[in-house]
């Protein structure tokens, strides 16, 4: 028998229901597994290489895309082809949604797309950005559900005029790298920009990104979170459950805050939609999975396939779910009267995001093993902008002009 290790983070639903039914696979297998968590924003910073190599590296750990990019440049991922080719029938990987499973495999070379290469990680939940809203605060402001990203912006207006003490839209903060990732990045891509151009040039300082950054951050201001530059993921939720915003894109996993009477005042009175339009109709959606990867220098890989298996299996994530491991990664889970029966207290919620994980997310950043870098220069420089919105150009520029320099040597 194997001894294994785990490693996950300290504030994610999947990891809790880990460390709270491991022992069920110790007793089944006769592994022994150590779950070891670290604090979330130490483990975001992906900064993991102690703890994947050395004298006892972590055999399984969480990851998820832009962070498996660096882990699989530096040697810290097994593709998991070979393992799934012989999985136990009982497995069943073709119960995975296709789109989640596609956007975990890559190549490893800069700028060409997911979904081809090796599989680097199995996915265990998954996010794309929807659009949440509060009618009664819309109605307080009298204002319309907004149908695109202009008249969500006018919207946000109003309602931090109209609706106060609430703001207008929620929106995550801080220097992190996930910052440009998520509602950000959906309604970047959506008005038609992008983060490097066909030659693989950053173009975040282009006409189309510049005008898009201009009114996010302009908006911003007038009817965002005011102390947006230290909104972390977790503490943005719990706010938006706490009604003080009126519109968010942000996570479509939030809901297993705001649906939770424990920790929403919210309950039962959010509504979910698609994500804004652009100008022309068109939607987008950007989607991240949080996914199980096995170290490379595991000593014990078979094993560790193993336990990859039961954490990704069908009875552990359906399990999951009901403990706020959101979004189901499993059509079976998807599907289950138990599931469907739960979802539908919370409205449209698993309409909507079902229909954005199969037919409209996809992930919308360009791979490439050192994007973290990327994103965090691209966040410095929304930070810096937001804080100087007549040079909003000249920082875009400047950061431009250093993510090149971090992709040069992977072009």
């Amino acid at each position: 028998m194997a001894e294994l290790t785990y490693l996950g983070c300290d504030q994610d639903a999947y990891c809790a229901s880990v460390a709270r039914h491991v022992h069920s696979f110790e007793e089944s297998t006769g592994h022994k597994v150590h779950v070891r968590l670290l604090d979330n924003d130490e483990y975001f910073t992906n900064r993991l290489g102690p703890y994947l190599e050395g004298e006892n590296p972590a055999d399984v750990y969480m990851s998820g895309p832009v962070l498996v990019w660096q882990h699989y440049g530096a040697g810290y991922v097994e593709p998991l082809d070979p393992f799934l080719a012989r999985a136990s029938s009982g497995y069943h990987p073709d119960d995975f949604l296709p789109s989640l499973l596609r956007c975990n495999r890559w190549s490893g070379r800069f700028g060409e797309p997911l979904g081809v290469g090796p599989l680097l990680e199995i996915p265990v939940n998954c996010e794309s950005y929807n659009f949440a809203y509060v009618p009664e605060i819309l109605d307080r402001a009298r204002v319309s559900v907004p149908k695109t990203w202009k008249e969500y912006f006018a919207a946000a207006r109003t309602i931090a005029e109209r609706a106060r003490p609430c703001r207008g839209f929620a929106q995550r903060g801080t220097d992190a790298w996930h910052t440009i990732y998520t509602g950000f990045a959906t309604q970047l891509r959506t008005s038609g920009a992008a983060d490097f151009d066909r030659s693989r040039h950053c173009a975040i300082a282009e006409p189309r990104a510049l005008r898009a950054t201009e009114e996010f951050l302009r908006a911003l201001v007038a009817a965002g979170p005011t102390d947006w530059l230290n909104q972390r993921w977790y503490e943005l939720a719990l706010d938006f459950a706490a009604g003080r915003y009126g519109l968010i894109v942000d996570s479509d996993h939030y809901v297993a805050y705001f649906e939770d009477a424990t920790k929403s005042k919210m309950k039962g009175k959010i509504a979910y939609r698609l994500p804004p339009a652009g100008e022309d109709g068109a939607m987008r959606s950007n989607l991240w999975t949080w996914s199980v990867v096995m170290n490379r220098r595991s000593r014990n890989k078979d094993a560790a396939w193993e336990f990859i298996e039961w954490a990704s299996g069908r009875d552990f994530l359906m399990q999951s779910a009901f403990e706020g491991n959101m979004n189901p990664t499993r059509r079976s889970t998807w599907d289950s009267s138990r599931f469907l029966e739960t979802a539908a207290d919370w409205g449209d919620f698993a309409a909507v995001a079902r229909k954005l994980v199969e037919e409209i997310a996809e992930t919308q950043v360009t791979p490439c093993v050192n994007y973290i870098e990327v994103a965090r220069r691209w966040t410095r420089a929304l930070l810096d902008a937001y804080q100087d919105l007549d040079s909003v150009e000249s920082h875009l520029r400047r950061a431009a002009t250093d993510i090149d320099a971090l992709v040069d040597r992977y072009r």
